[in-house]
This record gives structure tokens, sequence and C-alpha cells, in this order.
């Protein structure tokens, strides 16, 4: 999360009468993050005091927002920890605010995990097989924005800024991902963006999962691919198998793996870490996180495999 978007508290004040929640007492930026805006928004009413998140959309266009309430709405019917947007006085989700796309949320307790068991890795495998259950069947979708057609022509904008030997590497795990694309391995909406630091915790308790900008329709195992990569990586960039076995278990308590798609997820892998190398060097020039961290991961999971 970070706050790239500023604003008077005047506006802020004009902006939170819609939801009729109460009276502006405080509010003050989220740091961290590459992408939407975010701030901590304290309202008071009748002397209590509650806590909400802002979220302003920084890449998204008007059209893509009703997608992601939808989601959201969805997954906290369905009695997952996730914070639906608030409905304003007119009954609407998708706001505007300092002219850009804006949702705000009742924040979720909790704190993102810095060290991490199997135990931990169980329950988030048991959360991502049962966001996909919860989401087989809904009318909206979104195109996966990072396929295959993607990541090749981006590797080719950030072709100059790699290694012959890490060039290489790319082109080949993105010929992979359009093979595996092809085999008709299950796929539906997917979060997308399952690292630690979307994730929250309460004594050993998972309490909420955020940030779902990244949701749209892929192969189901890209979650498990994404969440491994993170959760279940060493210091040293090695799988920590004991995690990684723990997070397919609790997967699978919820909903089994076909063996074509125990047989895809090394490969998947590979193409979870190539995908978030590339949006990394386009996050600028330098990027704001290293890119080469993730294509080493996707060299590591290679070696792994053989």
């Amino acid at each position: 999360m970070a706050a790239f978007t500023s604003f008077e508290e005047e506006a802020l004040d004009q902006y939170l009468e819609m939801f009729g929640k109460g009276r502006l007492a405080s509010f003050s930026p989220i740091a961290g993050g590459i992408e939407n805006s975010n701030y901590f928004v304290h309202l008071e009413n009748d002397g209590e005091t509650s806590e909400f998140v802002l979220t302003i959309m920084e890449d998204h266009s008007f059209a893509e927002i009703p997608f992601f309430g939808k989601i959201l709405s969805r997954l906290r019917h369905f009695g997952l920890p996730v914070a639906a947007p608030e409905t304003t006085l007119d009954g609407m989700t998708s706001t505007t605010f300092c002219d850009k796309p804006a949702f705000l949320f009742r924040r979720l307790p909790g704190i993102h995990l810095e060290i991490v068991n199997e135990h931990h890795c169980e329950i988030l495998g048991k959360f991502i097989a049962s966001l996909h259950k919860a989401l087989d069947g809904m009318e909206e979708s979104r195109d996966n924005p990072y396929d295959f057609t993607w990541m090749r022509g981006t590797l080719d904008i950030v072709k100059e800024r790699l290694s012959g030997s890490q060039y290489s590497l790319l082109s080949q795990v993105i010929e992979e991902y359009a093979e595996i694309g092809a085999a008709g391995l299950p796929s539906g909406l997917i979060h997308g963006d399952l690292f630690r630091d979307n994730t929250l915790f309460v004594n050993d308790h998972l309490t909420g999962v955020i940030d779902f900008y990244h949701a749209c329709h892929d192969l189901l195992i890209q979650d498990l691919a994404i969440a491994i990569n993170d959760w279940c990586r060493t210091e040293d960039n090695q799988m920590h198998t004991p995690r990684r076995d723990a997070m397919i278990s609790g997967y699978e308590s919820v909903r089994p793996l076909l063996s074509e798609e125990k047989q895809a997820l090394i490969p998947i892998q590979r193409v979870s870490a190539a995908r978030f190398a590339l949006t990394r060097f386009l996050s600028g020039d330098p990027p704001l996180k290293n890119p080469t961290e993730m294509i080493d991961l996707a060299r590591t999971i290679e070696d792994h495999d053989k």
C-alpha cells in the first residue's frame, strides 16, 4: 500500500458525508506498496471511533471498479475474511474521490506476518481454495492482464535491462506458460497477488485478506504458485518443502487438485516469478522493488525441479 494522491481535509470531509458513518477525527497515509493510494481514516459517531481504509485507485479505470466491489461483496457473503466496500447513503459502493475511483473499507484487524510456519501456510491454502469455490460461477469476470501475450510484449520492452541469460530464462518460462495455458487446466477467478503483505493475522488466525486489484480469470493454480513463491521461500531463495506441502495440503482439504495441476505447479511457480519480475521492471528505472530477486527465484525453481 502507498499514498500517491494527496488532498485537503475539507475534501475528505465532503467525501465521507456520502457514507453517513460519522465525523472525521483523523486520517493518515499508509506507507508501502507501489500501486494505489491508501489512507487510514478514523470516524467518530456518538462518542465511538471506527477505523476505515480509504483506497484511491491510481491505475484502474472507472469501468473496472464495479468488478472488484462485486468480488469482495461475494466473498464477504460466503464468510471469508475480506472487507467489502462500504455503501453510501445512496447505495453505491464504487465512488469517486480526487477525480479517481475510490473505495471505503472498514479496517480489518491483524498484522502482516514477517515469519511464517507450516500452520500459516495450511491456513492460507484453505483460504485460496475457499476463494476459488466462492467465486466459481460468478457472472462477472476480468481478462488476465498478465497473460503470456503481455509477458512476451513486456519482455521485449525491458530487454535492454536484462543480461543474456536472464532474457533466455524469461523467454523459456513464457513459452512454457503458453503451453500450459493451452492444456485446459481448471481456470477461474483468482486473487492474483497473495503475498504475505496482503494478509492479516491475529494469534495465528487469518483475519483479513486485502488488495484484490490483480483479481482476474487465470489458471487456479496460479494463486497457489504466487503464494508458494512468497510464503514458502527461504532467505537464500530456496523452496521450504514442509511449508509448500502444508499449503498444498490445506488447499486440497477444500478443493482437491487434478494430477495435471500438480504436475504443472512447479512450472507455474516459475511463471509467477517471471511475471512479478516483469511488473517490477515496469515500476520504474530504477524499479521500486528488485526484479532480479524474482528472476533468481525462477532459476532456482527450475534447478529444484531438475
